[in-house]
Parts: structure tokens; sequence; C-alpha cells
């Protein structure tokens, strides 16, 4: 199932009134000509606070990191590894739902002239968990570190009046991340998990590593978007290094599949500069498998 945008909003409604705490919001719709009359309240179960909500993204990034190690491992013929993995997500998952927002709607209805009267409560819990919306919680799935290195660099570079120097810095900073606010439709991305994990028992491992890229793109995108794919790529590819130097081929060839795929993706961006800097990884992913084993 989709989340539509109306739902996100009504969603989005939700968690501001959890947020802001233990108010009670009520809203009354009338029907003048038959006497009907609407009052539905939105009453606060569970507040989050701000701390709170850091967890739940940390969690949330995580089950991210862990659908692609899961791909990662499909791509090598791995489905024990895979399973390992969602395993993780199942953790995550827990800590997301033991913590989120929950909302208690009232429904009430009643009609003045034959004195009928219609009430229904419904406890609602918050689906769509932000993944970040700050640099510091997307340490699991960004190279935050490299961001960070270029904003400081750009930083020195303006305070010495060096401003083309900065210039590239801003630029590499920019391609390094791009985003604003990312949610994870929990209820949707658990069952494409469940999914996935019934299909590797099955030893179908193309309809699972399926199911796990349809939880990667129901991925909610509030604004601009998060970290753009020749990021993504590079990132994979530095992986890659890292386990190919420490004689991990396997899971080098997995992040490098994962680095093709974003490069794919950048290859197809109406931008000259980011089909550019895909061809260039593209060169450096073709040398690095090269020397797997």
């Amino acid at each position: 199932m989709y989340i539509k945008t109306q739902h996100r909003a009504i969603l989005a409604t939700l968690i501001l009134l959890l947020a802001a705490g233990p108010a009670m919001a009520t809203g009354t719709r009338k029907a003048a000509a038959t006497g009907v009359v609407e009052e539905i309240t939105v009453t606060p179960a569970r507040i989050v606070i701000p701390q709170e909500w850091q967890v739940l993204s940390r969690a949330s990034a995580r089950i991210l990191r862990h659908i692609a190690d899961a791909r990662g491992a499909i791509a090598v013929h791995n489905p024990a590894e895979a399973l390992k993995d969602l395993d993780k997500i199942d953790r995550n998952v827990a800590i997301i739902k033991e913590g989120r927002p929950v909302a208690v709607i009232e429904d009430h209805i009643s009609i003045a002239r034959k004195h009928l009267e219609y009430e229904k409560t419904t406890e609602v819990a918050a689906d769509l968990i932000p993944i970040a919306s700050d640099l510091t919680y997307l340490e699991d799935v960004i190279p935050t570190a490299k961001a960070k290195k270029h904003l400081a660099a750009a930083r020195e570079h303006l305070k010495k009046g060096e401003k083309q120097a900065a210039k590239k810095e801003l630029a590499a900073l920019d391609e390094a991340v791009g985003f604003s606010e990312v949610d994870l439709p929990l209820a949707e991305t658990v069952r494409q998990v469940d999914l996935a994990r019934k299909y590797l028992k099955e030893n179908k491992l193309k309809a699972a590593d399926k199911a796990l890229k349809t939880a990667e793109n129901n991925v909610v995108i509030l604004s601009v978007g998060v970290e753009q794919p020749v990021a993504r790529a590079r990132h994979s590819l530095e992986r890659a290094k890292k386990h190919h130097a420490a004689n991990k081929d396997a899971a080098a060839r997995a992040d490098l599949v994962n680095a093709m795929a974003w490069i794919d993706r950048a290859k197809q961006s109406g931008d000259s500069k980011v089909r550019a800097s895909a061809a260039e990884l593209a060169k450096e992913v073709r040398q690095l498998a090269a020397k797997l084993k």
C-alpha cells in the first residue's frame, strides 16, 4: 500500500499535535439541512520529546542500511547473510514501535431531530518516522564525515578570503549531501521485509531483492531529497575498497554492485556534471572489480 499525499498530511497534523503537548484538538462539522453534527477529537496518548525522536531517527536510518546490506548479500547469492540483516531490521522496528507517538481519535456523530448518536474511538500510532532532519542523525546512511570535512574546509578558505577554493569545497559538499527530510513508512517497510524474508527462505533471491528494492523506493521524501546518486555510489565504492583491503572480496563485490546501481541512476541526470562524475566513478568501480578474487 503506497502512502498517498493526503494521508501524509493527516499524519503530519497528528504528529504536530503530539509534539505540542497534552493539549486537545477538536474539529466540528455540521450539515445544516439534516441537523447532523460530527465532532472529531484528537488527544495525544504518547508524546515524543526531541531526544526520543533522535533515537527513532537513528533506528530508521539503520533499517535502510540493513536493507542495503541484505540486497548486497543477495547480489552475491548469500541468502543466509541476507536473513541475518533482516533480523537486525526487526530489532530496530521494535525500538520504533515502542517509542513512536500515539494519538487517540474520537469521532462523535449526532442527529439532533432523531436523537441518534454514534461514537468511535481509534488509537493511531505514527507510521512515518523521520529518518533524518540533521546531518548528525544520518551517519548510518551517508558519508557524514566527508560532508563535514568539505564544510570545514570551505569555512577556512572563506576566513582567508579564498573565495574560489571555498566555492570548490561547497560544490563538493553539495555533491556529498543534498537533503531536507526523509521519512520511513514503517508498516509498508515491515511488509516488504517480511515478504523478502519469505522469499529468501524459499531461495527465491530475485523476488526477495525486488521486495527490498520496493521498500527502499517507498521512502517518503518530504523536501529536497536525500543524498544524490553520485554520493551514494562513492560511499559504496569506499566501502568496497575497505572490504578489499580486509580481504573480504565477496563483500566488496556486493558494494560494487550497489555502486553501479547508483551510477546508472546518476547517468540519467539532466546535469552534465553529474553524468561526468558518474562516468569517472564507473571507471574506478571497473578498476577495483578487476582486482577482486
